[in-house]
């Protein structure tokens, strides 16, 4: 969903002054929001960006595969 619509969803509460203070939203939306603020969290994990690294470093030491099928792809991790 992009931001423009998620704006669309949603309702602003104002305080006295007109200044917007909380936002209501449709529970799919707010659902969507955790999981992706989980996803986030777990892509910033130190282990996980360790690894990240590793593998680019795997790849542009010529280590990566390529495959245009995901049924060879397949094959090749059975091996």
């Amino acid at each position: 969903m992009s931001t423009a619509e998620i704006q669309e969803k949603v309702r602003y509460v104002s305080d006295k002054y007109g200044r917007n203070r909380e936002v209501i939203l449709p529970y799919k939306l707010f659902h969507e929001l955790i999981e992706l603020k989980e996803t986030i969290e777990i892509y910033k994990q130190q282990d996980v960006q360790k690894n990240i690294k590793k593998s680019k470093r795997q790849v542009r030491n010529g280590k990566g595969k390529s495959f245009t099928e995901a049924s060879k792809a397949i094959q090749w991790l059975r091996q």
